[in-house]
């Protein structure tokens, strides 16, 4: 086990120090200089830096600090304790010019801390006038208390009582009335109206309302500062295609586009010119259609006309099912989408089936008590509700999809969203599962959600998503989520489309249940090239 202790100057000077191991001091000190450590109490650091977990204690004009290569429980108080020993010990030795006691003292105060870690009995004095026999005294063990721990810089440390209680649960809603009338915000402005119909919104629209309303905005980039008016000037006229080729490469990569997916996306460009020399105004033009193209949808994006015939037919409600990795949005997003209908009149049954997940049902129960507050208060004759049967594996989703769908027919609820659990796209034994359900369900659609932050494993998500319906179905649209989180590095949406041809229905943009936006295409595309 690596351990040490050592005393030091403000100066970084070193002025005493245990088992001739400094220079891991140098995080801990690097960290004081730049205050990123934590501070315990007044003058008490910790930090944490290459699996070390540092503490350090100031008093006056010197530092005492020590170190283990391994997590610590030690209480705080110990440490601190054992520190401030130290520095007495210091003190004391140099006033009284005895430095030659100071390494048994420093070290058998720094051994004692190091049995408490290790758990070895620390060697205590017996108070002789109060020591009696063993055979006269009953030992009783004195029964430990729970032990208050908090997360410091990565690692679990324990804290004292006076550094303050963890239950931060004081001021919370009681009472089942005050939660009822706490207001859901909403901003129908995201939607547009178009006769009778409810419309959601272009992602550009949003960005150009919102970079209106902000009067502190930095001056728009000049042409020689973006990405485009730099290669520009760089080549000054025509160049190489394979030197012009290689910087809208690089481009691409920045922007979260996966290497194989722009590799295709220039060697396709590079044909479609054809020549040796091209200007990258040129290049930049190809390239702007052939990602403009590849974001076009290729199929009708026009959910409402569908539904809206489908329930014209008195078939069936129409289904939808919403699948995905853990973690990407999509219980989130399907209550996005249940507002939208709700919005346009439609009567909505959500079906919890991710029967996995502990607390993905009640999850969905929040959400449609929401929702039905939300509708009640909006002049629609909609209504909402959750079709559920608990949790459960095996053929248990499966039943339970079929039921909601049934329910919903007898009940006459035009649209039927299913939820399903959260899997991992490399999971061959999860994602089996999914042609079952696909078979047995039948959605008319099927939407993965994916994140717009995922990178370039986005390509893998997508493609396994996509066959794991079997050779008959497949995805039918993507839900991006999160795109509010990732600036200009839309490349994932390249990823997911090129990767399956599946065209993309919406963006999410934010956590609200009208943070969804139409994709705009000319809008990504800009982002992308700029």
């Amino acid at each position: 086990m690596s351990q040490s202790l050592i005393i030091f100057e403000p100066s970084g000077k070193v002025l005493y120090q245990v088992n001739n191991k400094i220079s891991p001091f140098n995080d801990l000190i690097y960290s004081i200089v730049n205050e990123s450590h934590t501070e315990l109490n007044p003058g008490f650091y910790t930090t944490s830096a290459n699996q070390k977990r540092f503490y350090a204690l100031k008093k006056g004009n010197l530092y005492a600090a020590l170190y283990f290569d391994v997590v610590t429980t030690l209480d705080n108080a110990k440490v601190k304790s054992c520190l401030s020993g130290v520095l007495r010990t210091y003190a004391t030795v140099t006033e009284e010019g005895t430095e030659e006691k100071l390494p048994k003292l420093v070290e058998y105060q720094f051994n004692q801390l190091m049995k408490l870690k290790t758990g070895t009995p620390v060697a205590t004095t017996p108070d002789r006038a109060t020591k009696t026999s063993d055979s006269k005294v009953e030992k009783t063990a004195k029964k430990k208390g729970k032990v208050m721990r908090k997360w410091v810089n990565g690692e679990m440390v324990e804290i004292s009582a006076d550094d303050g209680a963890l239950d931060y649960s004081e001021g919370k809603i009681d009472s089942a009335d005050a939660l009822a009338e706490e207001k859901l915000v909403v901003d129908n402005s995201n939607f547009q109206r178009s006769d009778d119909l409810v419309l959601v919104s272009e992602l550009q629209d949003i960005l150009g309302d919102s970079d209106s309303e902000d009067e502190d905005k930095p001056a728009p980039k000049t042409l020689t500062s973006t990405f485009f008016g730099k290669i520009s000037s760089y080549f000054g006229g025509a160049a190489d295609i394979d030197d012009v080729s290689k910087k809208f490469y690089d481009q691409l990569i920045s922007k979260n586009i996966a290497p194989p997916t722009a590799t295709t996306i220039i060697d396709k460009i590079k044909t479609t010119i054809g020549k040796r020399q091209v200007t990258a105004a040129e290049f930049k033009s190809v390239l702007t259609e052939e990602l403009t193209k590849t974001l076009t949808p290729n199929v009708s994006t026009d959910l409402l006309y569908d539904i809206k015939r489908n329930s014209s037919s008195k078939s069936r409600p129409y289904v939808i099912s919403v699948v995905g990795v853990n973690g990407v949005g999509k219980s989130t997003n399907l209550a996005k989408l249940a507002y939208w209908f709700l919005q346009n009149n439609m009567n909505v049954l959500i079906c919890a089936c991710d029967t996995f997940r502990s607390g993905a049902v009640e999850q969905l129960k929040v959400h449609v008590n929401n929702l039905q507050r939300l509708n009640s208060a909006s002049a629609t004759s909609s209504k909402i509700d959750l079709f559920e049967k608990g949790y459960g594996g095996g053929d248990h989703v499966v039943n339970t999809a079929k039921s909601a769908i049934a329910y919903a027919q007898e009940q006459g609820y035009d649209i039927v969203l299913i939820d399903t659990a959260g899997r991992t796209h490399s999971n061959a034994k999860l994602m089996a599962p999914l042609k079952k359900f696909g078979d047995a369900a039948n959605p008319n659609k099927i939407i993965m959600v994916g994140e717009a932050l995922v990178g370039t494993d986005s390509v893998e998500q997508a493609v396994n998503f996509n066959n794991a319906f079997g050779n008959r179905r497949n995805l039918d649209f993507f839900i991006i989520s999160k795109v509010d989180t990732v600036g200009d590095l839309v490349g994932s949406m390249i990823n997911m489309v090129m990767a399956t041809r599946v065209p993309i229905l919406f963006v999410g943009t934010g956590q609200t249940y009208t943070d969804i936006k139409k994709l705009s295409v000319k809008s990504v595309v800009e982002m992308l090239t700029r």
